[in-house]
This record gives structure tokens, sequence and C-alpha cells, in this order.
């Protein structure tokens, strides 16, 4: 066989695993397990959890009365001259108070307590919905680092059966010294591209662990292949979701509840407290030794401290309401504007993988047969066929960037919703 054949069928071979190689990413497997992992162990997860749980026993402890107090009173010990006997035979004293809120002060505490619980859960439901979106996002890079590795493998297999080629012609005088230099130039480039490559699988494989809080195996994404973008529901039904449901948004309301409930309570500290008792009085000597029950009613005087208190606390909670309502304002805008953005770069990489399909990455094949052919009968030369063979393996590459980056994008878009996309669709959103 001549040389020059024996070349161009290696050539061959090698491109055509090189294609059949990268269109293997179809099915995808459930990554529900890696989601409950990073869902369970997380520690930022875990600490959100001990404080909801603290915040959950604060209610009741403002619902309680104040302590009572009891007091012991000793009555008439002379000065001059007093013995130990003195306190039974010249009286004693035992009493007991309580301070009494006025109604209503402690049930508003009390439901401020659970307004602060609500929002700690509100938080808490947002942050589940970031870790799992992170943890898939970081699972689909990781998945398409590998994917782009294994591109890239075949392509370096495939330059070095070029420079091989270029080389034997190169010794028979039909091609240049310069056709060699350009071929092991694109391996070495390839090369290079594959160092990216390992380490963007590292950078994924380190913040998985970081969520999962545990190392990660790679067992665990076995057989999980990059998924087909899906149809995508329509922009503006997201967007009206988003308005009423969003995890961001809901936080934000919870708080302006708990600010509400503020300043209720600052209205109610206008309002005088009181303090009822009772005293048993044993050998009074002031009443002739006798033994008598007396009763106490007291009451604070909060006008008092009205200008210098209790309004400027009053003006306080008001503001801290205002301040709630517009981070409502601004978390619903940041959440449409997060979804907005995530669902641009899905459509955008849906399109452009459909691109590929459907147009591009089967022009670059031709392309890349043409210029082969051309090759071979001599009427090409070795630059053309180089640039299309890598022009065919960068279409590869960016098919699989965007297959990745699609899922990556509605993970994101998720998040934002609090709940899957077509989940989002089927429930009609609620004015807040």
């Amino acid at each position: 066989m001549q040389p020059r054949l024996f070349m161009v069928r290696r050539f061959a071979l090698a491109l055509t695993a090189l294609l059949l190689g990268a269109g293997r990413f179809q099915a995808q497997s459930p990554l529900e397990t890696l989601v409950q992992q990073a869902l369970q162990n997380n520690p930022g997860l875990k600490a959100q959890r001990a404080k909801i749980a603290a915040a959950r026993q604060v209610p009741s402890q403002m619902k309680a009365l104040p302590d009572p107090m009891a007091d012991l009173e000793f009555m008439n010990i002379g000065l001059s001259k007093s013995t130990g006997s003195d306190a039974l035979t010249q009286g004693v004293s035992v009493g007991l108070t309580q301070t009494l809120p006025y109604p209503g002060k402690r049930g508003l505490a009390a439901k401020a307590a659970e307004g602060e619980t609500a929002v700690q859960e509100a938080r808490l439901a947002l942050m589940e919905w970031r870790v799992r979106s992170e943890i898939l996002a970081a699972a689909y890079r990781y998945l398409t680092a590998e994917a782009l590795l294994q591109i890239n493998t075949q392509t370096i297999e495939a330059l070095h059966t070029t420079v091989e080629g270029a080389l034997a012609r190169y010794s028979t005088g039909a091609d240049s010294q310069a056709d060699v230099l350009l071929a092991q130039t694109a391996v070495t480039k390839t090369t290079s591209d594959r160092t990216d490559l390992e380490q963007q699988r590292a950078v994924a494989r380190a913040r998985m662990e970081s969520l999962l809080a545990a190392p990660f195996d790679d067992a665990a994404l076995e057989g999980i292949e990059l998924p087909r973008p899906s149809a995508l529901p329509g922009l503006q039904p997201l967007l009206a979701f988003v308005d009423a449901h969003a995890p961001e948004v809901a936080m934000a309301q919870a708080e302006v509840a708990v600010a509400d409930t503020g300043a209720e309570a600052a209205k109610k500290n206008f309002k005088p407290d009181f303090l009822v008792g009772g005293r048993f009085r044993y050998k009074d000597m002031t009443m002739g030794g006798q033994n008598y029950l007396t009763a106490m009613f007291g009451m604070t005087l909060p006008f008092f401290h009205r200008k210098d208190r209790y309004q400027p606390a009053l003006d306080e909670a008001l503001q801290r309401k205002q301040g709630a309502v517009e981070e409502v304002n601004e978390a619903r805008n940041t959440a449409r504007y997060d979804l907005a953005e995530a669902y641009q770069s899905a459509d955008r990489d849906a399109k452009i993988l459909a691109l590929y399909d459907q147009g591009l990455l089967l022009q670059a094949r031709q392309a890349y047969e043409a210029t082969l052919s051309a090759y071979t009968t001599g009427r090409s030369d070795f630059s053309a066929l180089m640039m299309s063979l890598t022009s065919l393996y960068a279409y590869e590459a960016e098919a699989v960037t965007a297959r990745g980056e699609f899922p990556q994008s509605v993970a994101e878009m998720e998040a934002v919703l609090g709940r899957p996309l077509s989940e989002a669709v089927a429930d009609p959103p609620v004015k807040p």
C-alpha cells in the first residue's frame, strides 16, 4: 500500500472515531441522590436549621408573664437595742407582686417571635434551592469537562495521525516542513486545551465537595450524560410566578410581617403596665399587734417618656416597616432579573445547539470530507485540511458546552422560582 493512501485511511478512521464519540451525550440519569446529600450535609443548611430550632423556642418565652416577686419584711426593729426575737415580736410582713403587661403586649411579642421564625424558615427554603442549583451546576460542569476531555483525547489521536502522515509525505517530498510544523502546533494547542479542561473538572469537583461537606466520588456521576435541551415555557408566566412565590420575595414579605408587628408593639408601648400584689402582715405592732392582709395595685406612667422614648421608638418601627416594604420590591426586581438572565442564557444555549445540530456541524463535516477528498487527490493543500479539522473540533466542543450550560441555566431558574419549571407554569400566580 502506498504511504499516502495508508496515511489518508488512518486519518479518516481516527476522525470517524472522533465524530462518533462526540455524539454520545444524550440520556441523563437522575441527580437527585447528589442533591439530597447536599441538602442533608451542607454546613450552611445545618447552621440555618439550628437557627430555626432556636427561634421556635422564643414565642413561648414572649407569652410568659414576667417573674413574680416575693419579699419578706421585718418590721419595727429598734436601732438602739435590738435582739433576734424583735423580728417575731415586733412584726413580719410577707408579700407577693406580679407585673401585668398591658393586654396585647405579650401577644404581639410572641407574634413577632413567630414572624422571626417564619423569616428563618423562608431563608432556609431560599438557601436549599440555591444549594440545589449550585450542586447541579457543579455536576453539569464536571460532566461537560468530562465530555470535552473525551473529544479532546480523540482529537489529539487524530492530530497525531496527521503528524505522522505529514512526516511521511515530507520524507517523500510531497509536503513541506511547514505542513509538519503546522500539524505539530495543532497537537500542542490541543494538549494545552486538555490541561485547562482537567483544571475545570477539578474545580467542579472541589465545588461539589464543598457543597456536600464530603469527598466526591466520581462513581456518583457514572452513567449520567448531558441532557438534550427541553422546550422552555414562556418567560412572562415565569415572571408572574416570581412576583408571588419566589423564595427571595417570600423571605422579604416575611420580614415585612415582622416589621409590621414591631410597629404594632411600638404603639402598644404607649399603654401602661400594671402591678398587683398582696401582703400578709404578722403581728403588725402599728396595728395593735394583729394580723392583717393588704392588697396592692400600681401602674407605670409611660406619658413621662412619650417624647424621648416611645415616640422615637414608634418612628423607628415605622421606618423599619417602610424599609422592609422597599426590600420586597428590591427582592422582586432582583428575582425577575436573575430569572430573565438565566432564561435568556438557556434559550441562547438551546438555539446554539439547534444551530449546530441542524446546520453548522453538518456543514463542518461536509467541509472536512470535501477537503480530505481534495487533499487526497492533490487539489487542496495541507493547511486547508488542518483548518477543516480544527473547525470541526471547535464546533463539536462548542455544541457540548452549550449542552452542558443549558441545564445549569435551568437549575438557576428553578432556584429563583423555588420549584421546577413545570410546576411554576402549572401553578397559577397569585397576587401578593
